[in-house]
């Protein structure tokens, strides 16, 4: 019974096919109908809709011919002015589709990484580029990611946002063939370990040991460090903490023994792995610099990483100011530990000048920047640093919170420069005879 309504059916729709004149509507091809040469962004007449076929019939501009579409290569039948005017929110797209070079890159429902995803592109597939719009750049790291949000259509029928980090804009011709930047793409594909180094954010390799162990060093983290192939930004650049140089970017070649060179810039790179590099940088005496840098997970982000750090020691700090905020000793005299983050202190003449330098004032700020490790951290709850005003370096503490007062010992703070980043290392010791003092609250 349903083959035989779907062929009477089908029969009405083939007579009115070879028969019909009267115009339903007007539509904007969506997608290219390469096999009668009619763009994308074209105006057409529509003659009959088959909610069966799933086809348009339409009317091939600048003949009599009528020919059947896929209904998802046409925008929803209306009248010609509203049609024209929905060709121009399409103008500044026509021609225009990408290639997908992420494998899984989702279109969303709307312009935020947080939205529902409708569909997941594979690597190299085609979709269409429709037009752009205002919403939220997704981030790596912490850094907005460079591109826009465009309206795609996938070969399929399916439409919503995508963000063009990932996207590779091409021409396509009349005919279907691909046109001007489809040669780019097609060239950096043939190379996936060069794909995925030109688009990849590469940090500095010490940014990785300092999440891992949750030591967030805030002096030498910053969203900016690290290495930009320059492939998405037009800009190659090295941003570190001895080192900020940029060039505009040039193409990488292969080299024999399979690193990549640029081949306008002083700049090469060393792959080791999916997740390290050596960036080779040859300054202006020619003398070549190798700095290793290291990809993150999509889920970090830098500015969150220092945005809890700094919560982090302000809590380690407001936990001594609950405790007290004022201790007192015999021998020491009376610390108080006050609100944004200043401290004052009296009577400590005997720690001058051993502990304290001479001339200290008994006021100042404090910090807590470093970090335990090992047997030092089970036995203290952390590393205060006093900055007396008047004092020619700082002052620096274990710290253990009793239950009636502060324990504090001199800390030893070793620092070791790491020459290849141009940052300091610090490690923290009690010395053997360090000064022990007892505060009470």
């Amino acid at each position: 019974m349903k083959n035989k309504v779907f062929l009477f059916a089908f029969s009405l729709f083939v007579m009115f096919f070879s028969s019909c004149s009267g115009v339903i509507g007007y539509g904007v091809v969506l997608w290219n109908v390469s096999e009668k040469e009619i763009p994308d962004g074209t105006v057409v007449p529509v003659y009959l809709k088959s909610n069966i076929s799933k086809v348009y019939v339409i009317g091939v501009p600048g003949t009599k011919e009528k020919i059947e579409i896929p209904l998802w290569k046409l925008s929803n039948p209306e009248s010609k002015s509203r049609a024209v005017k929905y060709a121009k929110k399409y103008s500044e797209y026509t021609g225009k589709y990408a290639f997908c070079i992420f494998d899984g890159l989702p279109v969303r429902a709307d312009k935020v990484n947080t939205s529902k995803q409708v569909y997941r592109l594979k690597k190299n597939e085609v979709v269409r580029a429709l037009y752009k719009g205002n919403g939220v750049a997704p981030t790596s790291g912490g850094n907005p990611l460079p591109g826009e949000w465009l309206r795609v259509l996938t070969d399929g029928g399916i439409e919503g946002w995508c963000f063009s980090y990932n996207l590779r804009l091409f021409d396509m011709n009349r005919d279907g063939s691909y046109g001007a930047g489809a040669e780019v793409v097609e060239v950096q594909q043939k190379d996936e370990t060069l794909d995925k180094i030109l688009f990849t954010y590469w940090y500095p390799e010490y940014y990785r040991p300092m999440i891992s162990k949750k030591q967030i060093d805030l002096e030498y983290i910053l969203p900016g460090y690290g290495f930009d192939s320059g492939y998405i930004s037009g800009t190659t650049k090295i941003s570190l903490p001895n080192l900020n140089v940029s060039f505009p970017y040039s193409e990488f070649e292969k080299m024999d023994n399979g690193d990549y060179r640029a081949k306008d810039a002083p700049v090469e790179i060393i792959p080791r792995s999916s997740k390290y590099i050596i960036v080779r940088y040859i300054d202006d005496s020619g003398k070549p610099r190798n700095y290793t840098f290291t990809s993150l997970e999509d889920d970090v982000r830098i500015e969150e990483l220092i945005s809890e750090e700094k919560s982090r020691r302000q809590g380690l700090y407001k936990s001594i100011q609950a405790l007290g905020p004022d201790f007192k000793s015999g021998n020491y005299g009376t610390l108080s530990f006050n609100d944004n983050n200043i401290f004052r202190w009296s009577g400590f003449m005997k720690l001058v000048p051993a502990v304290i330098p001479q001339g200290a004032k008994g006021i100042g700020f404090v910090e807590t920047k470093y970090f335990l490790d090992g047997t030092l951290k089970s036995s203290w709850d952390g590393v205060v640093t006093f900055h007396f005003e008047n004092a020619s370096r700082e002052v620096n503490f274990l710290y253990k919170k009793e239950v009636n007062g502060l324990r504090l010992a001199y800390a030893n703070i070793v620092e070791k420069y790491d020459d290849s980043f141009g940052r300091k290392t610090v490690s923290v010791s009690l010395p053997a005879n360090s000064m022990v003092l007892f505060f009470q609250k």
